[in-house]
């Protein structure tokens, strides 16, 4: 026998090794990746986290400085509101320099009255020329419900970044604003301290006022153009009013870089403090603690994988030598061969029951052909041709019976329907249990052909199972009943044909004397018209007694074998036609309800059989001036037969027995007891029903259903 070879990842070897190194590898590096994943989530929000409070902690500190201003402001405004707006000229200006010397960040400071109308100037680096009239602060936007009001960022000619802060002066008793103090404040040290706060090697701080402009940034290039940020995912945050969180986005910058972006808003003024700080540099310690994890695993994976790889081989080396085992005695084919036992485990104790079942289909294998001796013998015996076809209809076993039939050559390869067609037979396999001739050996035998489906993954590959019985003695025992039943019912006719000749034969007996009587009176002899018409009358009876004798003649003649198309009418018909004088005897009205065009598969005389039994029984059970009812109709794709009496009807008690053969009701004489067995089975070999319901004392209905045929076809 040839082995079968298969590819080396199928052997149970390496399907074992595999499964236990990636058992013992998923679960490591499950585990390890989902450590990895929580520490790298927890560096992360904690790097994120850093910087958003350094964020946070920024943008208090912008606020402390301008609070810090706006209170020196509002203290001087305090305690010198009057002498500010007084008309003592030198007194303000020697409170305005005191302040400017303390307040090291006012570039500036201006006083007005309520009118914003300036009543006097200090500056830090500019020459004071006297004030113009009607000349007014230059931020006006002033809210008594805020301390101070905060200009935009504005550049000096030098390019240091300002803003004017702007607080009210109030009358001390009347608590009524009555002028204003202004201070140009310089942010230039303020914005140079954060743009200058290092995050980490390449992070870095910048500002931005309401609108998105850059106040600071560590390229001060890009605050000097007025640059505008608006477009930064992070600005475009700060600028919708989105609450910041402790989560930053990442996204690409300016340059290009993916960076980490967080900020922070400023109450007052409006602005934004923002820290950017590249993703590579931000997780470098995600990076060195990932490197170290893939270290620890790889070095515990050589470990389990090795060890799975040794216990993997120990426990597939007993598995190969019993395949070992298993194959040689393939090869072999000795069933009395034992596998050694190597060990007591679970695949030894396989080995032992492998060589015990191995032993059991030794016994069994010869117990087998044994019995496949037996069974050839009795399929040779059966007395029936047996044969197995594929689903093409091919001939894969047949037995010496089926060979003697037909094996003019060999059978060898050859189809079903080459074999069996030439006989008449064929392997359509639409009608099971057909009875066909057959010449066999120069005699002329009965074949009943019976085919069946086998279920699939037999050991043949068979799809059918071809049964041919020899019934000649069968059917030739139905034939000798059927004609046996048919002379009985010609016997019971024949009164009744006898009866209806007699009427004709009168009638020809009359007009006979009569003319003879008058051709031997010599006075008044016949005219040739009269003789004419006397021979007319004479014909015309004697014509119908020859089709009264043709009826019968016709019924008793020995049918031809064979089936055909036929029409169920036409012999209802003939039948009816046939029991008419044996009607009249009884005073019977045969009443004919067939409709025309009811074509049926079965042999003419043997149905003719059946309407003459089923109407004989109904004329029998009908009392003197009743009547039998024959109807023929089609119903969808079958033809419906009633014969319906209104006679004394059958009890229940014999209404089971009705086609048991030799039973009857009738009194010695008139019935055999084989009309409806004889009925039943052909209806049966015409692959139709016969129905019998009746009720005592009210009469039969005799119902046959048959499958209907087209006029045209088979």
């Amino acid at each position: 026998m040839s082995e079968k070879k298969f590819p080396w990842w199928m052997r149970i070897k390496v399907r074992v090794l595999v499964f236990g190194v990636l058992m013992s590898v998923l679960p490591l590096l499950f585990l390890g990746f989902a450590s990895f994943n929580a520490a790298r989530s927890y560096l992360q929000e904690s790097i994120q986290e850093q910087n958003y409070e350094r964020s946070i902690l920024l943008a208090g500190e912008i606020q402390d400085f301008i609070k810090n201003n706006a209170d020196s402001l509002s203290h001087v405004t305090l305690t010198n509101a009057s002498d500010l707006v007084g008309e003592d000229s030198i007194a303000r200006e020697v409170i305005l320099g005191t302040m400017l010397r303390e307040v090291p960040y006012f570039e500036s400071l201006e006083v007005s009255d309520s009118q914003f109308r300036i009543l006097g100037r200090v500056s830090r680096r500019e020459v004071v020329f006297p004030v113009k009239q009607e000349e007014k602060l230059n931020n006006l936007e002033f809210s008594m419900d805020n301390d101070f009001s905060i200009s935009g960022v504005f550049f000096s000619e030098d390019g240091r970044p300002q803003v004017y802060l702007t607080v009210g002066i109030k009358d001390q008793q009347t608590r009524k604003n009555i002028g204003y103090l202004q201070a140009k404040t310089d942010l230039k040290v303020l914005v140079t301290k954060f743009t200058n706060i290092q995050i980490g090697k390449a992070g870095y701080v910048y500002l931005t006022d309401e609108k998105g402009y850059l106040i600071g940034h560590s390229d001060f290039s890009r605050v000097l153009v007025q640059e505008n940020v608006r477009k930064n995912p992070a600005v475009q945050g700060f600028l919708s009013g989105i609450r910041p969180t402790h989560q930053g986005n990442e996204y690409n910058n300016a340059d290009g870089v993916r960076v980490i972006g967080m900020y922070a808003p400023v109450e007052n003024p409006k602005w934004g403090v923002f820290i950017e700080q590249p993703v590579k540099e931000a997780y470098q310690p995600v990076t060195q603690f990932f490197m170290r994890v893939i270290g620890i695993m790889l070095f515990i994976i050589l470990g389990v994988t090795l060890i799975s790889v040794f216990f993997g081989l120990k426990l597939t080396k007993p598995i190969e030598h019993f395949e070992e085992g298993v194959r040689q005695i393939i090869l072999t084919e000795d069933l009395n061969a034992v596998i050694p036992q190597e060990n007591d485990d679970e695949i030894g104790r396989l080995v032992q029951a492998f060589n015990n079942l191995l032993r059991q289909l030794g016994d069994k294998t010869t117990n087998l052909r044994n019995e496949q001796e037996l069974l050839q013998t009795v399929v040779s015996g059966i007395g029936a041709g047996m044969a197995l076809v594929d689903e093409e209809k091919r001939l894969l076993w047949w037995n010496s019976i089926f060979e003697g039939w037909f094996a003019e050559k060999d059978l060898k390869n050859l189809s079903c329907e080459d074999v069996l067609r030439r006989d008449g037979l064929d392997c359509a396999f639409g009608e099971n249990g057909k009875v066909l001739a057959l010449e066999v050996q120069g005699d002329r035998r009965y074949i009943r052909q019976t085919y069946y489906e086998l279920s699939p993954g037999n050991s043949e590959n068979a799809a059918y199972l071809l049964l041919l019985e020899d019934v000649t003695q069968q059917v030739e025992m139905e034939a000798r009943v059927i004609e046996t039943e048919k002379m009985a019912a010609v016997g019971l006719l024949a009164s009744g044909v006898a009866h209806e000749i007699n009427n004709p034969l009168a009638i020809v007996s009359a007009h006979s004397e009569e003319l003879l009587d008058r051709m031997r009176e010599e006075d008044d002899p016949p005219k040739n018209e009269e003789i004419q018409g006397v021979l007319r009358v004479i014909f015309k009876q004697m014509d119908r007694c020859k089709q009264i004798t043709s009826r019968l003649l016709n019924f008793a003649r020995p049918g031809k074998q064979g089936r055909d198309l036929i029409n169920v009418s036409g012999a209802i018909q003939q039948t009816l036609a046939l029991l008419s004088g044996r009607a009249k005897q009884k005073k019977i009205t045969l009443i004919d309800e067939t409709q025309s065009g009811l074509w049926v598969y079965g042999n003419e005389n043997e149905w003719q059989q059946v309407v003459l039994n089923i109407l004989t029984n109904a004329m029998d059970a009908s009392v003197e001036g009743g009547c039998v009812r024959a109807r023929a109709y089609r119903a969808k794709s079958e033809i419906r037969v009633e014969v319906e009496d209104y006679g004394q009807g059958i009890s229940e008690h014999h209404l089971s027995k009705v086609f048991d053969p030799f039973f009857t009701t009738k009194p010695p004489g008139q019935g055999t007891g084989l009309g409806l067995f004889v009925s039943y089975g052909i209806v049966q070999k015409m692959q139709g029903q016969l129905l019998i319901e009746s009720t005592e004392g009210k009469g039969t209905t005799v119902r046959i259903l048959l499958p209907f045929r087209e006029s045209g076809g088979s």
